[in-house]
């Protein structure tokens, strides 16, 4: 009996004594980890530079240029427009375009549809808008025109002071074509083109300076060309110095 009641007293005993034990082993420990050695300031400190040539090539390389770009400033007019097609984006793609936004499109699309057609039928619907269209000085028709029956002097001078200089300067080219006609260096016939003329004088002296006529007169009547009098006045100068070189040549 009393060896078997000694062996659980020494067992106990030896555990309390372990136990007592452990924190002085973990707070050697943590003294031993916390000692820290003091900084070498007697062995001299040597830098290391790279080569001036690596350090040039390296310079050279992208990789190493870290240069941010510059972003493009952009003007009103783009920033408009970008912010135009933000707002049709949106509008078209959110949900405001099932209540409000298709009427908007819609209503685009009808004005540029009665723009053409109004472009197409050359309609004039000024009056509805409070406005009185503007009547034309003269009334003339060029597919019934015979240049071998225009007053040329009493037509130009009734243009020009009724200021339609489109028609002054269809008139004043027509008169050209009548007179190089009267001087056969052209054919002249109602179906002819401009350019056939330019053909037949091909062998003539007057061909460069009829071109420049037949181009002044095809981007004011063709081209609708609105002309001031000086603009006019210019392209009637030209005019008539070929006409006035023409008549001296024949005589």
């Amino acid at each position: 009996m009393r060896a078997s009641t000694s062996r659980p007293l020494a067992a106990s005993l030896l555990a309390l004594l372990l136990t007592a034990a452990a924190p002085a082993v973990s707070g050697a420990g943590d003294s031993a980890r916390r000692v820290e050695l003091p900084a070498d300031r007697t062995t001299p400190v040597r830098l290391r530079e790279p080569a001036a040539g690596r350090l040039r090539a390296f310079r050279q390389q992208s990789e190493f240029q870290y240069v941010e770009p510059v972003p493009a400033e952009t003007s009103a007019w783009s920033r408009f427009w970008r912010r135009f097609w933000q707002w049709l984006g949106e509008l078209l793609s959110g949900p405001g375009y099932r209540t409000r936004g298709r009427y908007v499109v819609y209503a685009a699309f009808g004005v540029a549809f009665l723009m053409v057609l109004l472009r197409v039928l050359r309609l004039d619907f000024t009056n509805a808008l409070g406005r009185t269209a503007r009547p034309l000085p003269l009334a003339y028709e060029a597919a019934a025109e015979d240049i071998h029956a225009i007053d040329f002097p009493a037509r130009l001078q009734e243009a020009e002071e009724a200021g339609n200089y489109r028609l002054a300067v269809r008139l004043g080219y027509l008169h050209v074509l009548h007179t190089l006609t009267t001087r056969h260096l052209i054919d002249w016939q109602p179906d002819k083109t401009n350019h056939e003329y330019l053909r037949e004088l091909a062998s003539t002296p007057w061909q460069d300076a009829f071109a420049t006529l037949t181009r002044q007169f095809e981007y004011v009547w063709y081209g609708e060309l609105a002309l001031t009098a000086r603009s006019y006045a210019q392209v009637r100068e030209t005019r008539q110095q070929f006409l006035a070189a023409l008549t001296s040549r024949a005589a």
